[in-house]
């Protein structure tokens, strides 16, 4: 279990939240006798959590914001006054499990994905992929994406026939891809087939607030179109385009008028740029000594334990109770972050003997600077 203080930090943020409590909105429907989708409506966009009413409790699947609790609870109470007994993640986002601690301090169980270990949230249950429980007449299974972020998990009530989806499906915007970009996106929205027939009832992550549901079909075309836009930003950087100049082609504004006409106005380039990072730029062909000396544990400027390692074939970086991230060797004396919204690299630091002793932080303004530190991890 965390350090209680997240939970300490979750009162902080209720208590200077009044502005946004006064403009919050929930709605609720009820898709079988005991199963329900209550809905957050926020400018501009939704997001949806699921309830379970058993016998003797309630089971969510995600939680909101800190700042949201007590509407939160309010509208909970509009489906039954029963406390909460269990809340399973989809993953780390604010969205889905910053009221963990929250609820956990009130005596529900909280059930994520193991890797959220390496996460700022409060965590307590972690599983693997496949892990299944009975709850409220429901068979409710956890089942590893691939895509979004390290432990994302899609989540099924098989006899109400719902899955959740989160942001592995995203059916208002390209979503962030994850920790094998496209590639891993695609094979998430493929293992989510697998689960699924026509009646599914698809709950993804943030939506229009007229779009709170989506399809068998609407997954396969997610399928589709994603595949169309890695292809388009392969064939652009091959006649050798930069990123900024790819989402600058009439090719990728078409695409995006066409397939996303409502996020017209949100930031192409990040996901452009991953493409590019992920699928185009190529690895530093490393020695075994070279891959020998950046693996390890690194204190960074902030005075967090990271460890490099290698995990399923890539590199990634990883801190528990802080954040973990992929790596890519680019140069001799470059690792990037292919994931990063940014130009997100570290430089390589040796010795006067030539050995890896830092890596040097180059994340200008990311958000990712507030986990990673700011100028260096030094060699442990």
């Amino acid at each position: 279990m965390k350090n209680t203080s997240l939970f300490i930090y979750a009162l902080f943020m209720l208590f200077f939240s009044s502005m946004v409590i006064s403009a919050q909105k929930y709605t609720h429907q009820k898709l079988t006798d005991n199963v329900y989708i209550m809905t957050r409506h926020w400018e501009g966009v939704s997001i949806s959590y699921g309830v379970v009413v058993g016998q003797d409790g309630l089971l969510l699947v995600n939680c909101n914001i800190a700042s949201d609790a007590h509407p939160f609870e309010e509208a909970l109470r509009k489906i039954s006054d029963l406390p909460v007994k269990y809340v399973l993640n989809n993953n780390y986002d604010g969205g889905n499990a910053h009221l963990n601690g929250y609820f956990a301090h009130k005596g529900a169980q909280i059930i994520s994905h193991q890797a959220l270990k390496y996460s700022t949230i409060f965590t307590q249950n972690l599983v693997d992929d496949g892990y299944s429980m009975e709850f409220g007449g429901q068979t409710i299974s956890m089942h590893h994406s691939g895509g979004h972020s390290f432990g994302h998990m899609n989540i099924r009530l098989k006899q109400a026939n719902i899955l959740f989806m989160a942001d592995s499906y995203r059916s208002d915007w390209l979503t962030v891809f994850g920790p094998k970009g496209v590639d891993g996106h695609i094979g998430g929205l493929e293992s989510a087939l697998t689960m699924i027939d026509e009646q599914t009832v698809i709950v993804p992550g943030n939506v229009l607030p007229d779009q709170l549901f989506a399809s068998r079909a609407d997954v396969m075309q997610q399928i589709k179109s994603t595949g169309l836009f890695k292809s388009l930003v392969q064939k652009l950087s091959a006649k050798g385009l930069s990123p900024e100049e790819i989402t600058e082609h009439q090719e990728i504004k078409s695409f995006f008028k066409t397939y996303y006409p409502e996020r017209l106005d949100f930031d192409i380039i990040s996901r452009v740029r991953n493409a590019v990072n992920f699928h185009v730029t190529p690895d530093y062909k490393a020695t075994s000594k070279e891959l020998d000396e950046l693996l390890g544990k690194y204190v960074s400027n902030n005075g967090k334990i990271f460890e490099v390692i290698v995990q399923d074939g890539r590199l990634i970086a990883r801190s528990e109770g802080n954040y973990i991230l992929p790596l890519k060797w680019t140069d001799k004396n470059t690792v990037i972050n292919p994931s990063g919204e940014l130009n997100e690299q570290f430089e390589i630091v040796r010795n006067e003997l030539g050995q890896i002793r830092k890596l040097k932080l180059h994340f200008g303004k990311s958000w990712q600077r507030r986990y990673v530190g700011t100028t260096s991890w030094s060699k442990l």
